[in-house]
């Protein structure tokens, strides 16, 4: 499950291949995207990120995560969705399923213009769910259920990055990554058959390793190029991630503060790979995706955001609610295509933690009635915000 310690990313992205030059890194190179009309126009069975699916306009990338317990559904869905979308400007929801239970949840999510991102939630962590048989049986009729309610992308799976979320024993055992992989390429499949969208595991930017995302993006990239897999894994896939920020403002380990503001673009990426605790991961990811797939495929970020109370690092200010709202703030407005610190075509969504929680240790993580503080300042600032249209290009 989803804690606390979730590290994020930000910064100006890409490094893909693809056309059209957008702004200037500190070093004069650009920061590559692709124009309208040329982008990335890949052959079968890669897609274009303009074929994937993406909820109708305005689809602002915005979103929001669930309560953390999967058994939790809003009272009135559509009137929940309708709000989320039409008050706040959230286009995007992470559901928590156990079980089919969220089936009515993800229809109305569908109705009211909100793009739902399904994860069937087990007690039983990656990289082994779903084992053969019977498990794999259930599993595959989970996604069938979720697919006709009218959910496209499907996740089945949390975290592998974080010992916590491996059984009990498994994480000690030989080559985790191999293990993990191995997983992937039997459960990519069973989602595809039954009419999903599979999103790769979503690793925690940060973890128990300040390193630990991007060596686990890089191994995983590694073991199936050396496999030669790469298709098999990831076309027609999305690569999932928790993106977040700790409490370090967006542009770590760039700011002034760490004295990096003027880091070259390899000098960027030889950061982020020693240290990804900062939305910055991002551009980590991406410029990993430029080196190893052919065309770039949706990342996800289905967690992650800023969250309350928040200092892991000493060196930086306590996230307090002002700063709650200011960060996640600043995470959302570099969705719009227009913003000159743009996230890139390939961050389709951020789906922030969370919605509301039950009490319990994530309670204080709540937007919209945190148990210490109220109602968060962002939702205030959300109301007032521009919702733009990100869809805007991908449009020919």
């Amino acid at each position: 499950m989803c804690g606390r310690d979730h590290r994020v990313v930000s910064s100006i992205v890409a490094i893909l291949n693809l056309a059209w030059v957008g702004p200037a890194l500190a070093d004069g190179s650009a920061v590559t995207r692709s124009a309208p009309g040329e982008r990335n126009k890949p052959t079968k069975p890669w897609l274009a990120l303009a074929d994937y699916p993406r909820p109708p306009g305005p689809d602002t990338g915005w979103g929001i995560h669930d309560n953390p317990n999967c058994m939790w559904v809003p009272s009135d869905p559509d009137a929940f969705f309708k709000e989320l979308k039409g008050r706040y400007g959230f286009s995007w929801f992470k559901v928590l399923a156990c079980g089919a239970n969220k089936i009515e949840v993800v229809k109305a999510c569908r109705r009211q213009g909100v793009e739902p991102v399904v994860r069937i939630y087990t007690d039983r962590p990656a990289p082994f769910y779903p084992r053969e048989g019977q498990e794999e049986k259930e599993f595959r009729r989970l996604v069938n259920e979720y697919v006709k309610a009218g959910a496209r992308y499907i996740e089945s799976g949390n975290e592998p990055n974080l010992s916590l979320e491996w059984a009990a024993g498994e994480w000690d055992k030989p080559d985790r990554t191999g293990r993990l992989c191995r997983q992937w390429l039997r459960v990519k499949p069973m989602i595809a058959e039954e009419g999903g969208i599979p999103v790769f595991y979503a690793m925690s930017v940060g973890g128990e390793d300040k390193r630990s995302a991007g060596l686990w993006w890089q191994d995983c990239f590694e073991t199936f190029k050396k496999w030669d897999k790469i298709e098999e894994a990831f076309a027609g896939a999305a690569f999932g991630a928790h993106l977040g920020t700790a409490n370090h403002p967006l542009d770590y380990p760039f700011d002034a503060k760490r004295n990096m503001p003027h880091a070259t673009k390899a000098e960027r990426i030889d950061s982020l790979m020693k240290n990804n605790t900062c939305y910055l991961g991002v551009e980590l990811l991406i410029h990993l995706m430029g080196q190893y797939l052919p065309h770039p495929i949706p990342i996800l970020s289905t967690e992650g955001g800023t969250f309350p109370d928040n200092q892991d690092d000493k060196g930086y200010p306590k996230i307090t609610p002002e700063l709650h709202r200011d960060y996640n703030m600043g995470i959302f407005e570099r969705f719009n295509p227009k913003h000159p610190e743009y996230w890139g075509d390939p961050l389709f969504a951020q789906m922030s933690w969370i919605y509301h929680a039950d009490g319990g240790v994530f309670a204080i993580d709540s937007w919209f009635d945190n148990p210490k503080y109220g109602r968060m300042p962002i939702l205030d600032a959300l109301e007032k915000a521009e919702k733009f249209d990100r869809g805007m290009i991908f449009r020919k």
